[in-house]
């Protein structure tokens, strides 16, 4: 049997040797918006969980042409945002902003900061910009160029994670949007998309339609809104109305996924398995 002082040895040399590409930890989280001491405890979190990168699914601000405001946010997310790539969706409360393009500074490979793309290891992330400001029909440049990304990213074999503000199913106060659902689900379904990440309602929603898994994640800070399941929950769907941070754990198989509340305890627990 190894001594306590080389097994402690092995186990630190663990901790310190880098990660494989496909493994790896990020953080969903949004609609912090106006509620500033919410958000800076949940970004506090967030830093103990050491991820390499943070998505945050809109809404970063209550009013996107308010300076003073994007200075809050700076003061709060500036640590985590120097220790961590960051990259958002932009909300509809970010709209009016003549800055948000170069706010975040993170690596994407493609696109222009409203829509755009990025790889880690296998996987492909995909932003949106899908709002009532910003039109994604199939006409329209973003389309076009989602398109064209999906079926690159596709002729690699990626796993495919795509996130924006407003969702496509939910049961908060917004609910779902059908638009959305006729425009743009089909292609996700169709391309084989793992995860759609959303904001906007300020609710946990955590849905599975047409073989994606769809998840809502608006409890970063702004007041929350009512959960109403009879806006089309559907069996195993899973809600709470809460103040929240989801983990991800990324491997070549698997994505575990962990919701944990404001006080620190985990609403669920998930795994979403990815072909090989």
């Amino acid at each position: 049997m190894p001594s306590p002082i080389i097994a402690l040895f092995a186990i630190a040399s663990a901790l310190l040797r880098p990660h494989s590409p496909d493994q790896f930890r990020f953080v969903l989280y949004g609609d912090d918006r106006d509620g500033h001491d919410i958000h800076r405890k949940i970004v506090g979190m967030i830093e103990k969980e050491k991820p390499v990168m943070v998505i945050n699914s809109g809404d970063l601000v209550k009013r996107g042409n308010n300076p003073a405001l994007w200075k809050i946010f700076d003061d709060i997310t500036g640590k985590l945002r120097k220790e961590t790539d960051y990259y958002a969706a932009r909300g509809n409360h970010d709209v009016g902003d003549p800055d948000f393009q170069t706010r975040f500074t993170a690596p994407i490979s493609s696109g222009n900061h409203l829509w755009y793309s990025f790889d880690r290891g296998s996987y492909h992330f995909i932003g949106l910009a899908v709002d009532e400001n910003t039109n994604y029909g199939p006409s329209s440049e973003q389309y076009k160029w989602m398109i064209s990304d999906l079926d690159a990213a596709k002729a690699k074999s990626e796993h495919i994670i795509v996130f924006f503000h407003v969702p496509p199913y939910s049961i908060g106060s917004h609910g779902p949007n059908e638009d959305e659902q006729k425009v743009l689900c089909p292609i996700f379904s169709k391309y084989g998309v793992v995860a759609v990440l959303n904001g906007h309602d300020h609710i946990y929603y955590h849905t599975k339609r047409a073989g994606v898994v769809y998840i809502v994640s608006g409890g970063g800070g702004a007041p929350l809104y009512p959960c109403d399941p009879s806006e089309g929950a559907i069996d195993g769907d899973k809600w709470e109305s809460v103040n929240h941070y989801i983990v991800f754990d990324v491997s070549t198989t698997n994505i575990h996924a962990r919701v944990v509340r404001l006080d620190g305890s985990v609403l669920e627990e998930f795994d979403i398995p990815v072909s090989g």
